[in-house]
């Protein structure tokens, strides 16, 4: 399946907090066998969220969309789903109750209960704002915790797919090794080859559903280093 996440808040836009969720589910897809098209970040802005969602969820086999669920003003994720998705926004009875018997402050409770309608909940085991699957988008909590708890849920609902990945660590400076990656990643169209260069040093990494071509892949670019260079690598 193809995925995008979407992430909501101002503060990952101006950078006071790193959007550390994005990493993690996209990391958790991946290695079902999943894919990720996208990751996008927005404002707390009711029509930009809803424009991105109704976009992506046209486009993507399922969107993933985390923060903007609390109870302050600028929570308004909730609200941005059900323009994108033309649903009215309602008090969810099961929600609101259990909410009840935490807290009296009915304002709160309002508001956090109030999801679009046919919504399915994902409760919240470390949290009180829940989680929720509507059509084809499932709507998490911002604070990493709470997502974690809320997603773990949801990604059971996802077929687990092959996935094999290893890795090559070189020395020096990707200049160095372009003829020999762009001559593997010619032979292996089906293997997904990408170059990630870190201070004094090269990690390449290969990744797909066929463990053997995977495996064949890594061999043959460290083959075709050997022959240039005259080395052994990681």
């Amino acid at each position: 399946m193809k995925f995008v996440i979407i992430s909501v808040g101002n503060e990952l836009l101006n950078g006071d907090t790193v959007n550390t969720n994005a990493s993690y589910i996209a990391r958790k897809l991946v290695e079902i066998g999943h894919e990720i098209r996208r990751i996008i970040v927005v404002p707390d802005e009711v029509s930009e969220i809803a424009e991105e969602v109704d976009r992506a969820s046209k486009l993507y086999d399922f969107v993933l969309i985390t923060g903007g669920l609390g109870v302050t003003h600028d929570d308004v994720t909730n609200e941005a789903i059900a323009k994108a998705l033309k649903r009215e926004l309602l008090i969810n009875e099961k929600v609101y109750k259990h909410l009840r018997n935490l807290s009296d402050r009915e304002e709160a409770i309002k508001k956090l209960s109030s999801i679009p309608e046919g919504s399915e909940v994902i409760w919240n085991d470390v949290g009180a704002a829940p989680a929720y699957i509507v059509e084809n988008i499932a709507v998490m909590p911002g604070v990493p915790a709470e997502m974690e708890n809320t997603f773990s849920k949801i990604l059971e609902k996802f077929e687990k797919l092959s996935y094999f990945e290893d890795q090559v660590r070189i020395d020096g400076y990707e200049v160095g090794i372009l003829n020999e990656l762009n001559s593997v990643v010619s032979e292996f169209p089906d293997v997904q080859i990408g170059s990630y260069p870190k201070y004094g040093y090269v990690v390449v990494k290969f990744s797909g559903k066929d463990r053997e071509r995977v495996r064949k892949a890594v061999e043959r670019f460290r083959e075709l280093l050997r022959n240039a260079r005259g080395e052994v690598f990681l």
